[in-house]
């Protein structure tokens, strides 16, 4: 008889994560829970903890998920083989729905109102996808995360991702949560949940020097998606591991500062 078997399901932001967690909380209740955030200045520094959950607490979890879940939550579940998901999107796809985020949040007043759409690049942090993964799901806070160059971050989510239980593009959600639902003897049927009903504006609407400067300035989000958008419950990355800068933690440092600035400009 086998052993216990937890699902972490890394909530990697606008990539259909709502979709994944109204699934789970509706049909496991009580055994589904969402990763507390750590309300502490050093989360920044060594990730996320969880000083309230107690054993008693995790007891009958079988899935978490949210933006605070930490690996380092699975030290937690002793004894249990913990499986581990996630689902990624490419670099442009990722910035347009996350710009029709914010306004939709304007739009319902809950946010202020966002600039033209380049602009508002301007003041976003380069590769957020990897940079999230790193930073929130792996604990590689500031500075760990400035020693890691473009080529060694992708090198360390690779290693990582080849033990996961399912990675693969945002568009095979259903199959992620169809298959861990059976394995949970859980129904399968996925009704889809979408934070931003309406687009303010979609890749056609986006120039194609500026298509071709996103891809260019995220080029290790776009490559970390094309290897592994396919890749589902088994198999490699596609293709050899591209050369990425091995030299280039400076411009991360820098792109940081200079994007926060930015950032503070624009919401005035």
């Amino acid at each position: 008889m086998g052993g216990r078997i937890v699902h972490f399901l890394c909530h990697v932001p606008k990539c259909a994560g709502t979709t994944v967690e109204a699934h789970f909380r509706t049909h496991l209740g009580k055994r589904f829970l969402m990763a507390p955030r750590w309300d502490n200045p050093l989360r920044d520094v060594i990730g996320n903890r969880y000083p309230g959950l107690t054993a008693k607490r995790l007891e009958g979890v079988d899935v978490v998920s949210g933006h605070s879940l930490s690996a380092r939550l699975a030290q937690s579940f002793d004894g249990a083989e913990v499986r581990q998901s996630v689902l990624l999107r490419d670099p442009l796809g990722f910035l347009l729905s996350f710009y029709n985020y914010r306004w939709a949040r304007h739009v319902e007043g809950t946010g202020p109102e966002p600039p033209e759409f380049e602009t508002w690049y301007g003041a976003q942090r380069r590769n957020p996808i990897s940079r999230f993964l790193l930073t929130r799901y792996f604990d590689q806070g500031v500075p760990a995360l400035y020693r890691l160059s473009s080529s060694a971050r992708l090198a360390f989510l690779e290693e990582r991702l080849a033990n996961f239980h399912f990675v693969g593009s945002y568009k095979l959600a259903d199959e992620m949560i169809s298959t861990i639902s059976r394995e949970l003897g859980l129904p399968d049927r996925v009704e889809h949940r979408n934070v931003t009903p309406e687009r303010r504006i979609s890749a056609e609407d986006v120039s194609a020097d500026l298509r071709a400067r996103i891809t260019a300035e995220n080029a290790l989000d776009q490559m970390l998606f094309e290897r592994w958008a396919e890749r589902r419950f088994s198999g490699t990355p596609a293709g050899p591991r591209p050369d990425l800068s091995s030299f280039d933690q400076p411009r991360y440092v820098v792109g940081d500062i200079v994007t926060s600035l930015r950032k503070k400009l624009i919401s005035r």
